[in-house]
């Protein structure tokens, strides 16, 4: 009969089978060199995906383990540092001193990168307006052709149905 203790312990097979993953990085002294080698990659404007020495699961998992390695302060200013130079290629783009700059490629890769997105006309005066005005702006939002059709039908089906006294219709 098993004790307690050896009830609560998983046989060898099963507890080997659950262990974590062999460190890539075993020393806090080579997980914070790769800490700084990925965040100069970040940093320079390339993608997570595209970091030669790992995949971004395994970011995550050494960021998750080993925050005073992986600090997430020094992660997140590379991210912006990243950004900051998508940036800047847009701003010399616009103003002519990058050839053969493509702002649609651009702006589309800002959309992809940066979550960037075309804002209605809407979405701008709601930044400036109280939860009430946006409301009533949100009324006077464009219309699809689709939604002016059937409004149209709507309307001309209502005053068809007044003004007829053949109830066929």
């Amino acid at each position: 009969m098993r004790t307690e203790k050896e009830k609560s312990e998983k046989p060898e097979t099963e507890a080997s089978s659950e262990a974590a993953p062999p460190l890539k990085w075993q020393t806090s002294a080579l997980r914070r060199l790769a800490c700084d080698a990925f965040c100069a990659h970040i940093g320079a404007g390339f993608s997570v995906e595209s970091f030669p020495d790992a995949d971004r699961k395994t970011i995550r998992y050494y960021a998750e383990q080993f925050p005073e390695d992986f600090p997430r302060e020094k992660l997140e200013e590379a991210t912006r540092r990243g950004l900051l130079e998508w940036e800047k290629i847009g701003k010399e783009g616009v103003r002519g001193d990058l050839a053969k700059f493509n702002a649609s490629a651009w702006a589309f890769n800002m959309k992809n990168r940066a979550g960037w997105r075309d804002r209605t006309e809407v979405d701008t005066w709601n930044v400036l307006a109280s939860p009430e005005e946006a409301a009533r702006l949100e009324q006077l939002k464009p219309r699809s052709t689709a939604e002016i059709a059937l409004g149209v039908l709507a309307l001309l089906t209502r005053e068809d149905g007044k003004g007829n006294d053949d109830s066929s219709s």
